[in-house]
């Protein structure tokens, strides 16, 4: 007689679990994985649960079994680590999307390998715009000296193009942008930096320091549209490499606005603690 009572207990369990809700399945969930939680009570957990795109639950294997559904998606790490969304406490955001549309020259192993990739770039690019570029070495090629714009300016005769220098200390021209830029042979050098010569007083096309400031003043700022792409492009390379959040270091009025239209439009995955720039008349 005493068993009546647990048989009926047992007899009963099924109906009231048919009763309570189950749990909604997780869309994804991450297993053999080393997960950093960022709690120092529980550092590290094997799996990780997702739904809606939030993270559902960190725990183990045996415990995220309860959460898998027909349509759950299941992804083995092999063992890789994941980490919290990181926060960049000093960034750029316009600074990297205008350096991601800049031609890329980091790594070249010669003065043709340059021009080749400036050639590639002017192909997509309506003639007069500027063509930008950032990262060569003169060390790394072959004859280390610096190069001269003859070559660049036969290559690229109908854009104006002005290529940095890997530290910034220089800057290579073709002769479209001297000539937009007012440059000749009767140009000074300014304090502070040194025109390149040949032998008749003529620019070379290298322009040493401040004196990058004699190109760099005629490359038009850029739009209002232009900006908004680079602060865009630049969040989804910040996310790209794991960044979730970024302290963005001195923002004037035009990457202010894209901010908020970015915002508005729902793509700004990103938090930005945003430092204004400008002063209260512009921002006003």
């Amino acid at each position: 007689m005493r068993l009546f009572p647990l048989a009926a207990a047992l007899l009963a369990a099924p109906a009231l679990a048919q009763q309570r809700p189950a749990s909604p399945a997780a869309d994804l969930i991450v297993t053999n994985a080393r997960i950093y939680t960022a709690d120092d009570a529980r550092p590290l957990a094997e799996v990780m649960a997702v739904r809606g795109g939030r993270v559902l639950f960190v725990g183990s294997a045996r415990e995220a079994a309860a959460l898998r559904g027909a349509g759950t998606r299941v992804l083995d790490l092999g063992g890789r680590t994941v980490l919290p969304g990181l926060t960049d406490a000093h960034g750029h955001v316009g600074g990297l999307g205008q350096a991601l549309r800049r031609v890329d020259l980091v790594g070249t192993r010669s003065y043709d390998e340059v021009i080749a990739r400036v050639v590639a770039r002017a192909r997509q690019t309506p003639a007069g715009t500027w063509i930008l570029g950032r990262g060569w070495d003169q060390n790394d090629w072959g004859d280390t000296r610096f190069p001269t714009h003859e070559a660049l300016s036969r290559a690229v005769p109908d854009h104006p193009v002005f290529l940095e220098r890997v530290d910034g200390h220089a800057g290579l021209a073709n002769a479209r942008a001297m000539a937009a830029a007012g440059v000749s042979a009767a140009s000074t050098d300014p304090s502070g930096g040194r025109i390149e010569r040949d032998a008749q007083r003529n620019p070379t096309g290298v322009f040493i320091d401040n004196a990058q400031n004699l190109v760099e003043r005629a490359i038009p700022a850029a739009t209002k549209a232009e900006v908004k792409a680079a602060i865009a492009a630049a969040v989804t390379e910040a996310n790209r490499w794991g960044l979730t959040g970024v302290h963005d270091a001195g923002v004037g009025r035009a990457g202010l606005e894209a901010y908020e239209e970015l915002a508005r439009e729902g793509r700004l995955d990103l938090r930005a603690y945003v430092m204004i720039a400008d002063d209260s008349a512009a921002i006003a």
